[in-house]
């Protein structure tokens, strides 16, 4: 059965004028948004200053929704004497034009941060507002979303915007219409106060198809945990590993951390910090006494690999890679995912 809700017949497009006026709204209101913006020769998300020049951009940020929701660093509680203070409310942001493989990557957040406090109390203030246009990269990539039907209902967003060409007038270019989607009371509430009601609802019907797992995830599972080929993780890429960790920082669905203490013995108080971490650098499984869990390159690597492909699938029954391709563009020695893959 179909997850789609239907509200009304006849729906109409949003037009692009329209969608800048909804985007002034939302600022008007005291978000803060961040949409995708071409700068010079990279795509960042930057934050939204003027509503009449937002663009929808099919090429992923080079960074992606990651530090909206988890910060590179931020303080989770501060302490003085015997008092604690509590969780910071945090502010009212959008996270704008999320194409659906990212979309993916926020619904594996979503189960790993299910209770925990600072992401919740930072989600429930934000609106994510996706969009269809999927990157070029997915055309060739083994995790190509095919949008069909039931792909908004595994997916998590307040609202959709379904690129569709609006038809050509006489002596005038093309522009672009919107279906417009929502996916959560949050994203209908936001609509009907802006006074925009020609949506379509669509329910939540979890990560996995009702088809079962996906072939392709129990294909690379299988493959990690019934083989471990020598030539890939030492001779091949655990020489050629440099363990910057730029593959994680730039990762969706990376999300490990380090728990830092900063005291203050003056005060007699301090504050305790949150800060992204990297299964690549040399402390991250070091334990008292001074051992090390992943000694070699090569160990951290298949770590990584095998954390992606066979514990989180067994965990949650989802990929813990979206096929994004972030991390083969900024590897400096020329690792490729979907290669490696491939190779296994």
């Amino acid at each position: 059965m179909s997850g789609r809700l239907f509200l009304c017949y006849n729906i109409k497009n949003m037009t692009h004028s329209e969608l800048q006026k909804f985007i002034g709204f939302l600022t008007g209101s005291g978000y803060d948004v961040f949409a995708p913006e071409k700068q010079k020769d990279e795509v960042v998300y930057a934050k939204v200053e003027d509503a009449a020049k937002l663009k929808l951009i099919g090429e992923p940020p080079l960074h992606s929704f990651k530090r909206f929701l988890l910060p590179p660093e931020e303080v989770i509680f501060e302490y003085k004497k015997d008092r604690m203070s509590e969780v910071k409310k945090a502010r009212k942001q959008v996270i704008f034009g999320v194409n659906p493989i990212d979309l993916k990557a926020i619904v594996l957040f979503n189960h790993i941060f299910e209770k925990d406090p600072w992401y919740q109390e930072r989600m429930k203030n934000t609106l994510i507002i996706g969009q269809s246009l999927i990157p070029a990269e997915a055309e060739h990539n083994l995790f190509h979303i095919k949008y069909e039907e039931d792909v908004l209902e595994h997916l998590q967003f307040d609202i959709f915007l379904e690129v569709q060409p609006a038809p050509t007038r006489k002596g005038r270019g093309g522009g672009k219409n919107y279906f417009v989607y929502t996916g959560s009371e949050d994203g209908q509430k936001i609509l009907d106060e802006y006074g925009y009601k020609d949506y379509e609802h669509i329910q939540f019907s979890g990560p996995i198809k009702e088809e079962g797992l996906e072939p392709q995830m129990v294909k690379y599972r299988d493959a990690l945990k019934k083989i471990y080929k020598k030539e890939i993780w030492e001779d091949d890429l655990g020489a050629r590993c440099i363990e910057c960790g730029k593959c994680t920082l730039v990762c969706p669905t990376c999300f490990c951390f380090d728990i830092k203490d900063q005291p203050n013995l003056v005060d007699k108080g301090g504050v305790r910090k949150r800060a992204w971490s990297a299964c690549f650098y040399n402390d991250f499984s070091e334990v008292g006494g001074g051992h090390k869990f992943l000694k070699t390159t090569a160990e951290r690597i298949h770590f990584w690999y095998y954390h992606k492909f066979v514990r989180i699938p067994d965990q949650l029954q989802i990929m813990g890679c979206v096929g994004c391709g972030r991390c083969a563009k900024v590897c400096p020695v020329g690792i490729n995912i979907f290669k490696v893959l491939a190779s296994l």
